[in-house]
């Protein structure tokens, strides 16, 4: 049985009510807000411009690779693409690319990520080369994931949060819309896909089929929610997660970009789905607090308190409730990321 010990406190044992062991080496730290780091840590002034941080691929792709190995170097495991609001119409028609080019800045999104995790690596080889440290030599050399926001950030109103523009578009709109960037992205070679900060049940279930045509690459959908049981659109959370699953290609399901108090809530009301369909849960909350809106060209700011100690205090929880992937969304900086790291860290796992 694999026992996890948290410093400080009684040992917990990582077995749930469904019989499900979670050996520490299963959870994989994700990056935190990056374009929070572009806007907050480089100074660029991303949140009026409808590309928001994929702009840099084309104006400043070193202040990419910096917030990359910002992340990187406070232990993520996994750094996402800046890709989340870069669609290829988008891209056309706010940097004056062709179809093609469009196609193209989506793959250096891709090759950025790349290229930064293996300068982080070489450096870290040999950091451990010159080092006895048994901790550095159990780290993973960190992946690459490519991801893509919602339909709703066609609209750059912040509707990625409430889903209403679902009922006014059709299936075909989300395919047209997704198919081609999910291929521009998954054919400059990935190690997972995130379909994030979903808000509607029918989109998801869009989504999810489309990542059958890449029945190789694994793949990670979480959705945006509301409260502790719901969408941002309304559905009830366990059956838009069980509308997506069903047909067996996603494995990987969870939340992303809500308050971190209702993560806990959330993977609880899906644990009898995590059991009937081995699933691997993901959580990457924002820090709780809330943007308001401003005037139309005018950035918005962030209001209410960060709930970030409420992070830590719960993330041994969601790793119970089956959580494999874990990390931050907006307003989560890399240091918020080094504390998820060094909670991970100070798990021991001892077999009894």
């Amino acid at each position: 049985m694999d026992v996890f010990v948290l410093d400080g406190g009684a040992s917990t044992e990582i077995q749930d009510a469904h019989g499900f062991q979670i050996s520490i080496m299963d959870v994989f730290v994700l990056d935190g807000g990056a374009s929070t780091e572009i806007q907050d840590a480089h100074g660029f002034q991303i949140s009026t411009d409808p590309l928001w941080s994929s702009r840099l691929l084309i104006t400043n792709p070193d202040i990419i690779k910096k917030t990359h190995r910002s992340f990187l170097d406070c232990g993520a495991d996994i750094i996402e693409t800046i890709s989340y609001q870069a669609t290829i119409p988008f891209l056309c028609e706010h940097a004056n690319l062709s179809i093609d080019d469009a196609k193209a800045t989506l793959q250096k999104s891709v090759h950025l990520a790349r290229e930064t995790v293996e300068e982080f690596w070489q450096d870290y080889r040999r950091k451990m080369d010159d080092s006895d440290s048994t901790t550095l030599a159990d780290r993973r050399k960190p992946m690459v994931c490519a991801c893509i926001g919602p339909y709703g950030t066609t609209y750059c109103s912040g509707e990625e949060y409430n889903g209403e523009y679902i009922d006014h578009i059709s299936e075909e709109d989300i395919i047209s819309l997704q198919r081609p960037r999910i291929e521009a992205l998954v054919s400059a070679g990935v190690d997972y896909f995130a379909l994030e900060t979903i808000p509607a049940q029918k989109e998801a279930e869009v989504v999810s089929r489309l990542m059958r045509e890449h029945p190789s690459v694994k793949t990670w959908l979480t959705f945006q929610c509301k409260d502790g049981s719901h969408t941002g659109h309304g559905e009830k959370f366990s059956d838009a997660v069980e509308a997506v699953v069903r047909d067996g290609h996603i494995r990987q399901v969870g939340v992303n970009c809500c308050s971190p108090t209702d993560v806990a809530p959330l993977l609880e009301s899906i644990q009898q789905l995590r059991q009937e369909y081995s699933l691997k849960l993901v959580a990457y909350p924002n820090n709780g607090q809330i943007y308001e809106e401003a005037d139309l060209g005018t950035p918005g700011r962030m209001i209410g308190p960060s709930l970030m100690s409420e992070y830590a205090s719960a993330l041994p929880r969601w790793i119970d409730l089956g959580a494999t992937i874990v990390g931050g969304c907006c307003q989560t900086t890399p240091k918020d990321i080094k504390i998820v790291r060094d909670l991970i860290d100070k798990i021991s796992v001892r077999k009894t």
